[in-house]
C-alpha cells in the first residue's frame, strides 16, 4: 500500500513537472510568435509605405507623360500651323511667279516685236539714206552739180548722225572744187575739218586744201597743210604724192 501511495506521488509529481515544463515552452512560443508577428507586421507596414510610394511615383510619371504628350501636341500644332502656312506661302509664290513669268513673256514678246520693228525700220532707214547719196553721188559722176550740192544737203539735213552726212559735207565740197570755186571749196573743206577732225575724208581732204593754195600760189599755206598731212597721214597715198613736191 505504501509502496502504491509513494507511486501515486511519484507520478503526480511528474505530472506537475511535466505541465510546468509544457506552460514554460508555450510561453516562449508565444513570445517568438508575437515577435514573428511584429516584424511581419512592420514589414507589412513598409510594403505599404512602398507601395504608397510606388502608386504616387506612378501618378507623377503619369502626370509628367501626360503633360508631355499635351506639350508635344501643342507643338505638332504649331508645326501643322507653321507648316500649312510654308504650303499657302508657296502656293502664293508660285501663283506669283506664274503671273511675272507671263508679264514676262509679253514684255519679251513686246520687246521681240519691237526689236523687229526697230530693225526692220533701221534696215529701212539705212536703205533710204543709202538711196538718196546715191542719187546725190550720181548726179555727182553726171556733173550735174547743183542736183548733187542739194541732194547732198538733203541727206545732212535728214540724217545728220549717219555716215553718210560725214561724206556728203566732203563731196560738197568736191562739186566746188569741179566747178573750179576754189575759194568756195577751200572754206567748205575746212568746214569738213572742223566737222569732222578724225572723219575718213580728212587725208584727202588736206590734200585737195594744199592743191587749191598750190594753185593760188600759196605755197606757205600748201606746205602747213600738207605737213599735217604727213603727220596725221603718213602712211596714206595722198601723203605720199606730197612728200616730193614739198622738197
Amino acid at each position: 500500500m505504501k509502496r502504491l501511495k509513494l507511486l501515486v506521488l511519484i507520478g503526480a509529481a511528474m505530472m506537475m513537472g511535466l505541465s510546468t515544463g509544457c506552460s514554460h515552452i508555450t510561453m516562449l512560443r508565444t513570445e517568438e510568435l508575437r515577435a514573428v508577428q511584429a516584424h511581419v507586421d512592420t514589414l507589412k507596414i513598409d510594403m505599404m509605405e512602398m507601395q504608397k510610394e510606388l502608386l504616387e511615383q506612378q501618378e507623377a510619371n503619369h502626370e509628367l507623360l501626360r503633360l508631355i504628350r499635351a506639350d508635344q501636341q501643342v507643338r505638332f500644332g504649331e508645326i501643322d500651323k507653321k507648316v500649312a502656312a510654308l504650303e499657302s506661302g508657296i502656293s502664293e509664290s508660285q501663283q506669283r511667279l506664274s503671273k511675272i513669268d507671263q508679264k514676262t513673256q509679253v514684255l519679251k514678246q513686246g520687246w521681240e516685236e519691237k526689236a523687229r520693228a526697230d530693225s526692220l525700220a533701221e534696215s529701212m532707214k539705212r536703205a533710204e539714206i543709202e538711196r538718196m547719196f546715191q542719187l546725190a553721188y550720181d548726179d555727182f559722176m553726171a556733173r550735174r552739180y547743183d542736183l548733187a550740192v542739194k541732194g547732198f544737203n538733203d541727206v545732212r539735213e535728214q540724217y545728220p548722225e549717219s555716215q553718210q552726212a560725214e561724206e556728203a559735207a566732203y563731196w560738197i565740197a568736191e562739186c566746188s572744187y569741179a566747178r573750179k570755186k576754189y575759194d568756195e571749196a577751200a572754206q567748205k573743206y575746212k568746214s569738213y575739218i572742223k566737222e569732222y577732225p578724225q572723219g575718213e575724208k580728212m587725208c584727202v581732204t588736206l590734200y585737195k586744201m594744199g592743191m587749191i593754195y598750190d594753185k593760188e600760189k600759196k605755197i606757205k599755206s600748201r606746205n602747213l597743210v600738207w605737213k599735217k598731212l604727213v603727220e596725221q597721214c603718213p602712211d596714206a597715198e595722198e601723203a605720199m604724192a606730197v612728200k616730193d613736191r614739198m622738197e
